[in-house]
């Protein structure tokens, strides 16, 4: 593929995307959107597909708003946010967002606390 030309984003791709994100160790839910943020396949329930979506749209929205007000003006490429037993991964490209809900206790910070 030359560089700078975008890869097509079809059916099979997210498939193959969705396969390999769950073959992952820790892996518990993957939810991939189109780029309007619609689901177009998870693991997830219905409900919690539909939660997660709209909840990751705010949160884009708002990440997108502040890294606009860098100088110069930055694009988010990759989000990970982590609590004590979960990481969420958001990762957006033009035309798909993949969204991965994994178990990563924070071993560290857990020995520390109790």
């Amino acid at each position: 593929m030359k560089p700078g030309v975008e890869q097509k984003r079809t059916q099979r791709y997210v498939d193959e995307v969705y396969r390999l994100v769950l073959e992952k160790p820790g892996v518990e839910d993957v939810l991939i959107m189109n780029r309007s943020g619609v689901p177009i396949k998870s693991t997830m329930t219905p409900q919690d597909t539909l939660q997660h979506a709209c909840l990751y749209d705010n949160l884009r929205e708002k990440c997108q708003a502040f890294l606009h007000k860098l100088e110069p003006p930055q694009t988010l490429i990759m989000l990970r946010v982590r609590t004590r037993n979960h990481e969420v991964i958001i990762t957006p490209d033009g035309k798909i967002t993949i969204l991965v809900v994994q178990n990563a206790p924070d071993t560290f910070l857990g020995s520390k606390l109790d």
